[in-house]
């Protein structure tokens, strides 16, 4: 009688565990949490169990006895109550914890560091994210998440909507991709700002050819910047008007440590929620030493932020909710339309009032030129060559307006004149040739390897596939 009333019973249950399906990419005794990416595909799949599953009264996610896969399973389970359920954070922590206390989170570091990350800190987290649209999992696209965290593919997380994204110092040498590599996505996804953290391992002409502004906020590797280059930092990522991409060695620790403090000051987070937002998209962010360096900027942050939302929204508790979040599958498709309403409009701008203009001149020219020195065809080409290059025409933002020389000519803004840091402006020729002639970049002196060099070794390690030998037969028992 008991058997059949437990099996009647567990007829209506359905059972869920993602231990061995949803993993974490540990650094050293890192465990968690799990990335944005774990998180949408482990929501959608509860989702789908909810949907189709109407009989079932009740779903039972189970997992090993492990501390990690406990921890990890709590994180997810805890942030989909807040997301789905709309539980406030404390009150998913207490249901969580019913079953147990939970470890905390480490960082990324070679030794152990008394800082942790506790469950509650990262509940805030996504609490907070969801209600400012830094993601939106109803427009998520988890593929491009996936693919561009690959080693591979880029190393590439964006960390604020349309506004950071985080990647792995570019070099121009074969231990990591050249900064051309990354131009296409960058120009695909309006990045028109970079900022180097680390020694010079590239020539940043590549960037700067294409238009991408390139600044240097150098500081050592591991270490927490000083206050002249947050404040630069601060600034510059202000005054971007596009996305702006940052990177260090790993684009991990210095990296995340200074857009920490930017998601601080102006979204009034915590550090420890800054933290586990950064780790969330990209794991392994903020290491050591920054998260105390975190910490004590707290307050600070917080006070300028309210004086800077004061001064440019009129309220100092404003904090502006983005349109579309991360990896948006809508805002490529808006941003599309936008550059062909734009395009047209400037090519209806053009055909009816400067082409014409510029036609009427060149025929008065021709005009009093015969009229005075005789028809010279070398001088005045026929009418075909005058539009010769009219889809060139058609697509300059300058029209007519602007020389040659001031269309082409790179000048300092206000903004790079007020910081007096390293901008570099565009020479007329590549500092980076082909192979056989000189390379102005120098080449990295050797020397003990750092933490970044030790992160990004680990980074490969992965991406490794293990060859197994052709003679071995491979069998499942």
């Amino acid at each position: 009688m008991e058997s059949t009333l437990i099996q009647s019973i567990f007829a209506v249950l359905a059972e869920l565990s993602i231990d061995d399906e949803l993993h974490y990419q540990h650094y050293y005794c890192d465990f968690g949490p799990l990335n944005i990416s774990c998180l949408y595909k482990y929501c959608m799949k509860l989702n789908r169990y909810m949907q189709f599953a109407r009989r079932i009264k009740g779903i039972v996610h189970y997992t090993c006895s492990h501390p990690d896969k406990r921890t990890n399973a709590a994180f997810l389970m805890g942030a989909y109550c807040v997301l789905y359920l709309k539980m406030e954070p404390k009150a998913a922590l207490q249901l969580i914890q019913k079953s147990g206390q939970l470890k905390p989170f480490l960082d990324a570091s070679q030794c152990f560091c008394q800082f942790t990350l506790k469950m509650i800190d990262c509940y805030q987290a996504v609490a907070k994210a969801q209600s400012f649209n830094f993601f939106n999992f109803d427009d998520f696209n988890v593929s491009e998440y996936d693919l561009y965290n690959k080693l591979e593919y880029g190393d590439i997380n964006w960390l604020l909507p349309r506004k950071f994204l985080a990647f792995i110092g570019p070099a121009d040498n074969r231990t990591a991709h050249p900064p051309e590599f990354y131009i296409k996505y960058f120009l695909k996804n309006d990045v028109k700002t970079v900022i180097r953290l680390n020694n010079v391992l590239y020539d940043s002409y590549a960037f700067m050819q294409v238009g991408i502004q390139h600044y240097d906020l150098i500081f050592p590797d591991g270490s927490t910047p000083p206050k002249e280059i947050l404040l630069k930092f601060l600034y510059i990522a202000e005054s971007a008007p596009t996305a702006v991409g940052v990177h260090c060695k790993a684009g991990l620790g210095r990296t995340g440590c200074l857009i920490g403090a930017y998601l601080m000051k102006h979204y009034r987070m915590t550090a420890r929620e800054a933290i586990a937002w950064l780790r969330i998209c990209r794991p392994g962010s903020v290491i050591g030493q920054q998260q105390v360096w975190l910490e004590k900027l707290q307050s600070w942050l917080w006070r300028i932020g309210s004086q800077y939302r004061l001064q440019h929204y009129g309220e100092g508790d404003k904090i502006p909710r983005h349109r579309y979040g991360i990896y948006s599958k809508q805002w490529p498709v808006e941003r599309e339309k936008a550059i062909r309403d734009a395009r047209q409009s400037i090519q209806t701008t053009f055909t009816r009032s400067q082409i014409g203009t510029f036609v009427q001149e060149q025929r008065k020219r021709k005009q009093s030129s015969d009229k005075f020195q005789g028809v010279d065809s070398r001088i005045f080409p026929s009418s075909g060559d005058n539009f010769k290059h009219i889809a060139k025409l058609l697509n300059s933002v300058h029209g007519f307006c602007q020389t040659e020389k001031e269309a082409t000519e790179k000048r300092p803004t206000r903004v790079e004149k007020k910081l007096n840091c390293t901008l570099e402006l565009a020479p007329k020729k590549p500092l980076i040739t082909h192979s056989g002639k000189k390379l102005l970049v120098k080449a990295p002196y050797k020397h003990a390897a750092s933490q970044g060099d030790k992160l990004n070794e680990i980074k490969m390690l992965r991406n490794q596939k293990p060859k197994v030998s052709k003679s071995v037969k491979c069998r499942h028992i």
